[in-house]
């Protein structure tokens, strides 16, 4: 029998790999499949992610000014069910504008499962009396990779690119089955008598410096999660081996969350944090450094155990720092990283397009995801220092 809180976990970890595992994850493999079927090229490719990431900024800011906790429950389910549909009508349309406008939707919907998702959750957590700890929540990302590295083999041979996105509408469908049976009354779920962290989650220093931290890991993230499976087909010497790529960058993504769980545990959030930001850098720079299939394999489990570390340790470290509206400091983070994410594909995509190759693009990745470690140096540093004066203060 399966207790509450290993329900409403299940739910809360389908939602994300609905809402992103499956709404933005699926179109990493299905890009080499639209550009043999549909004509797509590498710039498009790049805008087409880019109006995701729109969606998920213009999510993002909005989340970050809701205060209303019946409103946010609304929004939450309606992003379920709209990251359902904006997949499935990828298949039935080859209208450029009507892809853009799909892909921006499908962002919107992303960042109700993540942001509103990791909120509520949290607030739930608090108020049973569980460690507010988001690694399994966040391992719905790694699952969703598995899932549709899985499906693209699966399906890639025996189906069109249209009919392809609409096998992964249909298995989003099958997921929203153990949301509608056991997610709980999230009305319910809103702390009381919860302290109010010192200062202010948007006018800080420190959250200043860490969002600008995120935001050039938004970059080291989103280039990869884009390009990984396009850059392995495009060598010879991989051709084929795309989805065994990402459904590895998948498998360590899904396990990442429970490693990073435990370092927080021993090491504490700085360092364990320090120590994602320094392996994604590392994932950008294998790529660039070997294309061979053992190095490239190594690249995606690093990046997967890396990128889902970032994302997990740094919202579960603000949801803690400011609880009483834990989705206000992950929504105002996660637009700089939406930033980075609507950007980083434009640039890389067309640097691809017009170069012939990935190289350019891999190498600005690297050093803006190098600038990222730094800058969280020094956000490290800062909440020391606000730490200790709230503790002189008091």
């Amino acid at each position: 029998m399966l207790t509450e809180k290993v329900r409403v976990l299940i739910a809360s970890v389908s939602a994300v790999v609905i809402t992103v595992g499956i709404a933005r994850f699926a179109y990493t493999p299905m890009i080499p499949e639209m550009m043999a079927g549909a004509g797509m090229n590498n710039t498009l490719a790049g805008l087409l992610a880019t109006a995701n990431y729109a969606g998920y900024l213009s999510g993002a800011l909005l989340i970050s000014f809701l205060q209303a906790s019946g409103l946010k429950i609304r929004l939450y389910q309606l992003g379920l069910l709209g990251a359902v549909l904006t997949t499935g009508l990828m298949g039935y349309t080859e209208q450029t504008w009507v892809w853009y406008l799909l892909r921006f939707v499908s962002g919107l919907c992303s960042s109700a499962g993540v942001l509103i998702g990791a909120g509520l959750l949290m607030s739930w957590l608090l108020r049973q009396g569980h460690k507010p700890e988001l690694g399994i929540f966040f391992s719905g990302l790694g699952i969703g990779i598995v899932l549709t590295a899985i499906l693209a083999e699966l399906i890639r041979s025996r189906f069109s690119w249209d009919q392809q996105w609409v096998l992964y509408a249909g298995a989003a469908c099958v997921l929203l089955l153990p949301i509608w049976r056991w997610s709980p009354d999230y009305r319910l779920s809103v702390p009381s008598a919860v302290p109010k962290a010192q200062g202010s989650s948007s006018l800080s220093l420190f959250m200043l410096l860490l969002q600008l931290a995120y935001f050039c890991a938004g970059v080291g993230y989103v280039v990869t999660a884009t390009f990984l499976v396009a850059i392995a087909e495009a060598s010879p010497l991989l051709i084929g081996q795309g989805w065994m790529i990402w459904l590895v960058a998948g498998l360590a993504a899904a396990q990442g969350c429970w490693l990073w769980d435990l370092m927080v545990r021993r090491q504490g959030d700085w360092l364990a944090l320090l120590l994602a930001y320094l392996l994604n850098a590392l994932s950008v720079l294998l790529l660039l450094l070997m294309d061979g299939l053992a190095g490239v394999l190594l690249s995606a489990v690093i990046y997967g155990a890396s990128f889902i570390g970032i994302v997990s340790m740094t919202l579960a470290m603000v949801g803690r720092l400011y609880p009483e509206n834990p989705s206000r400091p992950m929504g105002r983070l996660t637009f700089g990283y939406g930033i980075a994410q609507m950007l980083a594909p434009m640039v890389v995509g067309y640097l691809a397009e017009s170069q012939g190759h990935y190289f350019s693009g891999l190498l600005i990745t690297l050093g803006v995801i190098s600038t990222g470690c730094v800058l969280l140096i020094g956000a490290w540093h800062v909440q020391r220092q606000e730490a200790a004066g709230s503790q002189a203060i008091a």
